[in-house]
């Protein structure tokens, strides 16, 4: 007679994994999952932080660059007193190659709602520019938040003028909160007016801003050319 011999399936025979071990390595995975997950969340609000302040800078940048570049080609008389205050500036020029001269005229003016206007214009006597550069303001850069023009001297023809700027970001950042206080060269406030007589070392809003924007603050002295 003849037997044959039973032979065990060596894979049936084998042991699988537990559910202690399937939760084991579930939960090992979830932790390396979330590990990933935090770096790259704060990868990523890095990454936007530095953005916003790019944003607020490069505002700056443009805003001083034209601004330095509209003050080193004025000639006298550069300065018109025509409404001056410490958020306006105006600007003219005489364009000699003409046949009469001309005038070239460059204001500014800064508005509430935190935009910079800018106008240009030319006529045949120094009123006539500045006019046709009012009347062709625009907004030349958005989210500036204070800007201040000191004169110095503090005649029709200054020698210098220190602007002191602050621009902002674009948007809002949840994770941060800012709690500078900006201040002008000359003291007097961009937003708000004096207050209890105090009139220097004046911030941007006499207080903190407490706000979720970066900002970025810049003062500059440019001296103007021409000027005796």
């Amino acid at each position: 007679m003849t037997t044959s011999a039973h032979y065990p399936n060596k894979f049936l025979s084998e042991a699988g994994f537990t559910l202690v071990e399937l939760l084991v390595a579930l939960v090992v995975a979830l932790l390396g999952m979330s590990a990933i997950v935090v770096a790259n969340l704060g990868q990523h609000q890095s990454y936007n932080t530095q953005v916003q302040i790019a944003d607020a800078r490069q505002k700056a940048r443009a805003v001083i660059a034209v601004l330095r570049s509209d003050l080193l080609k004025a000639q006298p008389p550069s300065f018109t007193q025509t409404t001056p205050t410490s958020t306006s500036m105006t600007l003219t020029w005489e364009n000699a190659a003409t046949v009469p001269p001309t005038f070239t005229a460059v204001t500014y003016q800064w508005q509430a709602n935190n935009g910079l206007l800018r106008g240009e214009g030319t006529g045949a006597t120094t009123g006539a520019a500045i006019t046709a550069a009012t009347a062709s303001q625009t907004i030349f850069v958005n989210d500036i938040d204070g800007i201040d023009f000191d004169y110095q001297p503090t005649t029709a023809a200054p020698k210098y003028v220190t602007i002191s700027l602050v621009s902002r970001a674009g948007g809002a950042d949840p994770h941060y909160s800012d709690n500078e206080t900006y201040r002008t060269s000359s003291g007097i406030a961009w937003a708000q007016a004096d207050q209890a007589g105090v009139t220097a070392n004046k911030n941007l809003n006499n207080a903190p801003l407490l706000d979720n924007f970066h900002r970025y603050s810049w003062q500059e002295t440019v001296f103007c050319r021409n000027q005796n």
